[in-house]
């Protein structure tokens, strides 16, 4: 019996697990396929904020995957809501993050503010981005000495690429919390936000799995969230570190064609 004959639903991280930049794992569309053929329920979760839910789920429906926008969850909408919520819509934001994100806060009530006038900023959002810079540094710890709160998407150092990983999210905030002396709280996972979000979707299904590749992240939240474990090899974890995590991951997969072995 395959793997995932012992699950009604999924949540599915996107980086590592269906893509590894701009090049797809090998077998990964047509098991998401076949498990949908199948009537099991999938969530697609992704701690990457570059892009809007509707341009996850167009590139997946690209790939052959029948997928509605409102089945991607990712860490920058989440993380822009949670801050909505603590500091009031309408609240002056300054964002660190690719212009995908910067239309996820305004979306999400917050004002966004550019440049200097960031510095005034009653919020900071941080994610990675390829333009971070010392000018965006410095304008998000002037506005966090000020008393601004800090929210970011996720703590994931790296980001899984075809030539080697790539500096992440934590990469970026690390310096932000640094220079300032802030501390954020994370949309993203490892916490529930996202998690508790995605599993609302597929509220019918009883037995329900994460399937990820980053032990720190995607297993480590999805255990805190009651939700079953399932590493694949094909991003930033090694089964030599799944054998030594404290628990280990439930099931270790090759790469996600191995659902169906």
């Amino acid at each position: 019996m395959a793997l995932a004959d012992d699950f009604d639903g999924f949540l599915v991280d996107l980086d590592g697990v269906v893509w590894i930049g701009r090049e797809p794992v090998p077998g990964a569309a047509e098991t998401l396929r076949a498990l949908i053929d199948a009537g099991k329920e999938i969530v697609f979760v992704t701690n990457n904020p570059g892009r809007p839910p509707a341009t996850y789920a167009e590139r997946l429906r690209g790939a052959g995957i029948p997928v509605a926008e409102d089945r991607v969850v990712t860490a920058g909408v989440v993380t822009a809501r949670l801050a909505a919520e603590n500091v009031g819509a309408g609240t002056d934001a300054f964002v660190i993050g690719a212009p995908g994100l910067k239309q996820t806060a305004t979306e999400a009530g917050l004002e966004l503010l550019d440049g200097e006038a960031g510095r005034e900023a009653g919020v900071v959002l941080v994610s990675g981005h390829r333009e971070f810079d010392y000018e965006e540094l410095l304008t998000a710890t002037l506005a966090l000495q000020h008393g601004a709160a800090l929210f970011a998407t996720s703590r994931d150092p790296t980001l899984p690429m075809p030539g080697g990983p790539w500096p992440g999210t934590g990469a970026v905030l690390a310096a932000v919390e640094t220079a300032s002396g802030a501390h954020a709280e994370i949309g993203g996972k490892p916490e529930r936000h996202l998690f508790d979000q995605a599993r609302a979707l597929i509220g019918d299904a009883e037995r329900v799995a994460m399937v990820g590749d980053r032990i720190a992240s995607d297993i480590d939240g999805a255990r805190r969230a009651g939700l079953t474990t399932i590493l694949v090899l094909t991003g930033a974890s090694s089964r030599e570190q799944a054998e030594v995590a404290d628990p280990p991951p439930d099931h270790v997969v090759d790469d996600l064609p191995g659902l169906l072995r």
